[in-house]
């Protein structure tokens, strides 16, 4: 009975854990470049039981008599780095990639990279990203001198019809990891030297926030049903303990 318990938290606590990220991607619905974050569970590996002590098997190899399953843990939180829809942007300076690949950007905590093409100019005539990272180009910060910018499919940065730049846009032989809403961090950057780059257009979050909704009712149904077997079970201790311990 006591077993049941433990069975009822470890599910509670990785259905704690499944909403945490389910309502995590649905704030980030509407976060351009945002690849959506899935849990996955499994169950711990059953035990066999064994009769023990039976006067009948004294001298022989104690009979198997089932399993028990030992409840469910969280196996991963992955990525999916499948890539949203694309929309047209009013900003001029939003950019979408098409294919593989990744922007590069600047922090104080040295290059990252992200799918959110939402950049604009900042008071030192930059492209930065919507956190104010500067975006790199293949000779570093990208610095405009007019007020027309024109990035060709091949990702050549122009200023009033003079050549900048070209945008760093790098790749990875295995995923990057994820920080924050949109920025990945990865080792070994590969620059990718086919890509095609969209001006005036966004790349989408990759979340289908009905789909995240169904997910977050069908946790809650399975939160209250591991409460009930909580409940019930300690009720059944209680009874067990106050009146059936008194006889």
């Amino acid at each position: 009975m006591i077993k049941g318990l433990y069975t009822s938290a470890l599910g509670l606590s990785v259905l704690n854990k499944q909403q945490e990220v389910t309502a995590n991607n649905l704030a980030n619905a509407q976060t351009a470049g945002y690849k959506k974050d899935v849990l996955i569970a499994e169950s711990f590996p059953e035990m066999l039981l064994y009769r023990l002590n039976a006067s009948e098997d004294s001298g022989k190899i104690p009979p198997q008599v089932g399993s028990l399953p030992l409840g469910v843990k969280i196996n991963d939180v992955y990525t999916d780095y499948h890539p949203g829809a694309r929309r047209t942007s009013e900003n001029p300076l939003s950019l979408a990639l098409a294919g593989e690949g990744y922007f590069t950007v600047q922090t104080p905590q040295g290059e990252r990279y992200t799918r959110n093409g939402e950049f604009t100019l900042d008071a030192q005539a930059r492209l930065v990203s919507t956190d104010g990272y500067p975006l790199m180009g293949e000779k570093g910060e990208i610095m405009v001198k007019g007020s027309d910018v024109q990035v060709d499919p091949e990702g050549r940065v122009y200023s009033e019809g003079v050549e900048l730049d070209r945008l760093k846009i790098v790749n990875f032989s295995t995923p990057p990891v994820k920080e924050g809403s949109s920025l990945f961090r990865g080792a070994n950057p590969q620059q990718v030297a086919n890509h095609t780059i969209l001006q005036g257009t966004i790349e989408e979050s990759n979340v289908q926030p009905l789909m995240e909704m169904v997910n977050m009712i069908s946790i809650m149904r399975a939160y209250e049903a591991n409460q009930k077997v909580v409940q019930s079970i300690d009720a059944t201790l209680d009874k067990a303990v106050n009146e059936v311990g008194r006889l």
